[in-house]
């Protein structure tokens, strides 16, 4: 037979496991949040959103990160119409180009083209150059009475970041 102190001191010993097993399981979830540093100035974008997700369970917990990086270069553009149009009231055709300045100051435009195989022109241009981040449409006037015309331009910031353009266009 048992005794009644026996059977009641294994009732509070099995309670007792009871709480610290419901405990231990209670506080074996925990959220973890990762640091991200990131390093941004003008010529690298970082953007880099974290995640984290937690599964609680009685014997492991999960942390899940996610990173999406991705740099970012603004530099000059420059793009040659390759196909003149005709003004009604001028005796002249016209090469439009567009130019995508990047985030420095643009500081020359060179134009240089051949009529018929002749250098014709070899212009820098200095002034009316579009600002920082803004995109300007100009045109170059040709004498219309040519058969080939060929134009090369080039842009740089002040950086020293340049690209060219080129057009070769027959009548």
């Amino acid at each position: 037979m048992s005794h009644p102190n026996y059977i009641m001191m294994s009732m509070n010993v099995y309670r007792g496991l009871l709480v610290i097993f419901i405990f231990i399981a209670c506080s074996s979830s925990e959220v973890t949040d990762d640091l991200v540093t990131t390093d941004t100035s003008y010529e690298q974008i970082v953007f880099t959103p974290t995640t984290s997700t937690s599964t609680t369970s009685t014997t492991s917990t999960s942390t899940t990160s996610t990173t999406i990086a991705s740099e970012v270069e603004i530099e000059p553009r420059i793009q040659i119409i390759c196909e003149p149009y005709d003004i009604e009231d001028e005796d002249y055709l016209g090469f439009k180009f567009i130019i995508y300045n990047g985030t420095s100051e643009l500081v020359v435009l060179n134009i240089v083209s051949w009529l018929d195989s002749s250098r014709a022109d070899d212009l820098f241009i200095y002034e009316d150059l579009p600002a920082p981040n803004e995109t300007k449409e100009l045109s170059y006037w040709v004498d219309p009475t040519f058969t080939q015309y060929e134009i090369e331009m080039l842009v740089m910031d002040e950086n020293d970041n340049f690209v060219t353009d080129y057009c070769l266009w027959n009548k």
